[in-house]
């Protein structure tokens, strides 16, 4: 590419990643996003070269999740006006103090999980609303135009087992700040919804407060319940370590934690944490026999 910029400004940029997918957004044309995305295609014309597998965080504009993607899975850029690819230097033997410098820090991720949170008695009634009120649901959205990256279903309004749920959370809030390593905070909202995943249902990879909409979001919930015995197999919160690279770029470990949905259990973790809804198995493909949660979000007050 060779660059017509002459000052700072805003270059639309286009991105093809694996799979079919494209992605647009606007960046200045000094932001370091932008530099970040053109380096990594750039590395593509030096195969001796070392390439981490980067992951790239960018927030939707519409209000949307944040969007995940590995380095290696970029196709292609185009950018409007073109933009010159950075030249990349030959790779040199680093220093001990370069190496201690820009060694990567794995930030862990904690998960807090209460067994037997409600009475047998309001978990079968809330089992038993759901069940009565199986016509609210409906398909889940997202803010961004990939039809697979979500599959589930969502009921919205209810008052009653919302407020249950709310004032269960704000008892045992002061243990789970502090299991999570969080000061206290003001809560301005606890969100609440019951979510349904059904055969071949699952969420992928993503955070649950990357855009200015959601950003107050600290803490995220999930409450599982189900019929008994289980009767799927799967459907796992898999909660992502996060490799810290520099200021603004991160990358995916490979660790992370599985935690399995327990009937009557209810786990909490950081909102920013990266995390998805494994795959769900419902061989009767019934609704009834669906993995059920009521999860929400806890907003800090501004």
């Amino acid at each position: 590419m060779t660059s017509n910029l002459t000052e700072t400004q805003t270059v639309h940029v286009m991105l093809l990643i694996a799979g079919g997918h494209q992605c647009e957004l606007s960046l200045p044309s000094d932001a370091p996003l932008l530099q970040d995305l053109l380096e990594a295609i750039a590395l593509r014309s030096h195969p001796e070269r070392s390439q981490p597998n980067k992951l790239f965080q960018i927030p939707m504009e519409d209000g949307g999740p944040t969007l995940y993607f590995p380095s290696r899975s970029i196709v292609a850029i185009a950018t409007d006006p073109p933009v010159s690819l950075p030249e990349i230097a030959p790779e040199t033997e680093p220093t001990q103090s370069q190496l201690a410098a820009s060694a990567p820090i794995v930030i862990e991720s904690k998960v807090l999980k209460i067994q037997n949170f409600l009475s047998e008695a309001e978990n079968q009634q809330i089992l038993n609303y759901v069940i009565e009120n199986q016509g609210e649901f409906e398909d889940s959205r997202i803010g961004i135009d990939e039809p697979n990256y979500r599959r589930s279903k969502i009921f919205y309004y209810f008052k009653d087992f919302g407020e249950l749920i709310k004032k269960r959370i704000k008892q045992v809030l002061p243990e789970v700040r502090d299991y999570l390593g969080l000061p206290p905070f003001e809560i301005s909202e606890i969100e609440a919804q019951i979510t349904a995943h059904n055969h071949q249902h699952y969420y992928k990879a993503h955070n649950d407060n990357g855009d200015s909409e959601t950003a107050n979001r600290i803490i995220s919930y999930i409450y599982y319940f189900h019929r008994e015995p289980k009767p799927f197999t799967g459907g796992q919160l898999r909660i992502y370590d996060t490799l810290k690279l520099s200021e603004n770029l991160y990358s995916m470990p490979e660790s992370y934690t599985d935690i399995p949905p327990t009937n009557n259990s209810i786990v909490f973790f950081i909102s920013s944490c990266c995390h998805e809804v494994r795959p769900v198995i419902c061989p009767s493909k019934n609704f009834l026999d669906s993995r059920f949660t009521l999860n929400g979000w806890i907003r800090k007050a501004s």
